[in-house]
């Protein structure tokens, strides 16, 4: 049986439609890339019908270019990779080559230059990141779904998505530091798996197991931004090196000699300008075994504003303006990996978030800024594995893809942390639920109180969850106690026919027959005996009454209208009445 908190994200449904009904909701476009074996390279795009390259930048085909629930249409294409996008020389000849076959295009790291920047005290949520298919993460890593359970036997569906940090501190974070993790943030297909997760989509062909055919059977995100250009005019880049996968023998695309380039090499492209170099690889502590023996295959960058590549003497946290932030990652098969990094002197690894080397570094290579391990990633440096993880993307992210309450914390991040979402549609209940109203006027008691209802659940959950099993309580406070021989009992009646003002044992009847009462009869408790003190009351789990099936009428978008009454022994008519509550129960 999955847990709590697995099953909090067990159809983590983040529609367009459902996201842009929600106040506050933050939307983006993901912008994104596809290796040169996957199965969509070919198709034709949906917007134009231009056949998808691994050179273009694609979008999902929906509204805005936001990832959105499955079933989806192939992706679009955003930026070309040829005359009038990214300039490719290679790319026209590309255009409709079949899959598996290397075409001298592919696009394995991308950013517009305006990602973050990272600074200290980074809220949570910001590092979004993908894999390779060979990736994984360390046994019952927690807060699915993750690397581990979108990777593992029988869902093989990693390669595709888009991962984000669960609360990185500012770097840089040594190996040393385990498990600090991740979770899911944008799907391959938006369907749900194998793994029972399904968030939203790009569009793409998932599972793609481990594997080492010419064709894949599924999709791999080469390059992503997960909040879009924003007005961007530059693409920074990266082109793919010609050595071979050492898991599999088969060569990478060779993209960057083809177009003249190196594969360590960061380029620019002006949206009105030409193709060029904005860092080379000693500048980033690649190539000191020779030219073109590493691959530069994740990015991201906050570009100054002036002209060319300012590199930071040390983390970026902290120097602003007068440095460029460049952080990346190194493929497998490059001289780097093993190579001690400049700030621990730990082996670098395929999973390390890397910056250029540190001025007075141990060593000339990388920085490690945020270790695989602080990711959640497997690494052969401090695992019992061959091989460890490898990023294929990078984004640091400027605002939350969906951030309903505005606290600058990603959704899916604190569901994965544990705020509510009881029906497990992946938007938080606190934004996604009306709330209550209160309506009517309560009889007066003997003590002189005049009994108050209200809702009471922890942090306004639904109202609509009885299947996960959590409480919505609604309470009548302000209640007379009882005399010391007489048993004072309560309940709430209710209605979903209407609200009503109509006199009653005294005072007001607030709901319109036919009226239904939540058994069973609550005592009041308080101080026995008591002439002048209100300190009784009576609480009744609303989500028990919708849970138990008695009542048809208690479904989705059903509008409630609840009072409470309580007995009275020394009141006009012996009953005393609370006001009223409405709400409407939530998804």
């Amino acid at each position: 049986m999955r847990s709590s908190r697995s099953m909090r994200h067990v159809r983590r449904a983040l529609s367009f439609a459902a996201v842009a009904a929600t106040a506050g909701a933050a939307q983006a476009q993901t912008v994104f890339s596809i290796e040169y074996r996957s199965p969509t390279i070919a198709v034709p795009n949906t917007c134009t019908g231009v056949p998808i390259t691994e050179g273009d930048l694609l979008v999902a085909a929906t509204p805005g270019g936001v990832p959105a629930l499955g079933p989806l249409p192939p992706p679009c294409i955003f930026i070309t990779g040829g005359a009038g996008g990214l300039g490719l020389p290679m790319h026209a000849g590309c255009v409709g080559h079949p899959p598996g076959l290397p075409c001298g295009v592919e696009v394995d790291a991308l950013s517009f230059g305006t990602d973050g920047p990272l600074l200290a005290g980074m809220p949570p949520g910001r590092v979004a990141f993908s894999v390779d298919r060979f990736a994984s993460a360390p046994p019952a890593t927690p807060m699915p779904p993750n690397v581990g359970s979108e990777g593992a036997f029988g869902a093989r569906e990693a390669s595709a998505d888009v991962f984000v940090d669960l609360g990185l501190p500012a770097g840089p974070i040594p190996p040393a530091v385990l498990g600090i993790g991740h979770t899911g943030l944008v799907d391959g297909n938006g369907l749900m798996g194998p793994s029972a997760f399904a968030y939203p989509g790009l569009g793409l062909i998932e599972p793609l197991p481990p594997g080492c055919g010419m064709v894949d059977p599924g999709d791999n995100v080469d390059a992503v931004d997960v909040d879009g250009p924003l007005g961007s005019a530059i693409a920074f880049f990266s082109l793919d090196a010609a050595f071979v996968d050492p898991l599999c023998g088969i060569p990478y695309s060779g993209s960057a000699a083809a177009n003249g380039f190196l594969p360590g090499m960061i380029l620019a492209k002006p949206a009105a300008g030409l193709l060029g170099v904005y860092a080379m690889p000693p500048m980033l502590g690649l190539d000191f075994v020779g030219p073109g023996t590493d691959d530069l295959d994740a990015l991201a960058i906050f570009e100054n504003g002036a002209a060319g590549f300012q590199p930071s003497p040390g983390p970026y946290m902290g120097w602003g303006g007068a440095a460029d932030m460049v952080l990346f990652s190194v493929r497998r098969g490059s001289a780097v990996i093993g190579m001690p990094d400049s700030i621990f002197g730990a082996p670098i690894e395929p999973g390390d978030i890397l910056i250029p080397p540190v001025a007075g570094g141990v060593s000339p290579f990388p920085g490690i800024l945020f270790s695989a391990e602080s990711l959640g990633l497997l690494t052969a440096r401090s695992f019992a594995v061959a091989f460890g993880a490898e990023l294929d993307a990078l984004d640091i992210i400027r605002q939350p893809l969906v951030d309903c309450n505005a606290n600058g914390i990603d959704d899916a991040v604190e569901i994965a942390m544990g705020a509510p979402d009881c029906n497990n549609n992946g938007l938080l209940d606190k934004c996604e639920w009306s709330g209550t109203t209160n309506y009517c006027t309560g009889k007066v008691n003997s003590n002189g109180c005049v009994p108050a209802i209200s809702f009471a659940g922890p942090d306004m959950v639904s109202i609509a969850c009885a299947a996960a099993g959590n409480a919505a309580n609604i309470m009548v406070t302000n209640l007379s106690p009882r005399p010391a021989a007489v048993s004072h009992i309560g309940q709430l009646f209710y209605s979903t026919t209407g609200p009503a003002a109509v006199p009653f044992l005294g005072g007001t009847l607030c709901v319109k027959g036919p009226i239904k009462r939540i058994p069973p009869l609550v005592n009041t408790g308080g101080t026995v005996g008591s002439t002048t003190l209100c300190d009784s009351s009576i609480t009744q789990d609303f989500n028990a009454r919708i849970a138990s099936g008695v009542d048809p009428a208690l479904v989705a978008g059903a509008q409630v209208w609840v009072q409470g009454w309580a007995r009275d022994t020394a009141a006009f008519l012996g009953v005393q009445l609370s006001d009223a509550l409405t709400f409407t129960i939530a998804p």
